[in-house]
């Protein structure tokens, strides 16, 4: 669902697996808005993003029902914000 702690596990495992997620399914993706999605995003990627490893996705799914909006969301802050190498403090800035 999206609910584990992305700094933590990239933390504990980040250089013997990859990580993809971590946008949860349903608080953030069904319900949330699309900046809610972007920040989440942003988060995500910085959490687990540096040094490569980590593919940005949902924790599991996307709901029927996901507001195209916030899968949109999550596709321009990648595009934006997630190619290698990250530039860390243009995502740091981006979430204030």
């Amino acid at each position: 669902m999206g609910d584990c702690d992305l700094a933590e596990v990239k933390l504990s495992h980040g250089k013997q697996i990859a990580l993809m997620g971590n946008l949860h399914t349903t608080q953030t993706m069904l319900f949330g808005t699309p900046d809610d999605v972007r920040r989440a995003s942003l988060q995500a990627i910085l959490a687990a993003g540096e040094n490569g490893g980590f593919i940005l996705s949902t924790g599991d799914q996307c709901g029927r029902d996901t507001p195209d909006a916030n899968i949109r969301a999550m596709i321009e802050t990648v595009q934006e914000f997630g190619t290698y190498p990250l530039d860390m403090d243009r995502i740091r800035r981006a979430l204030g």
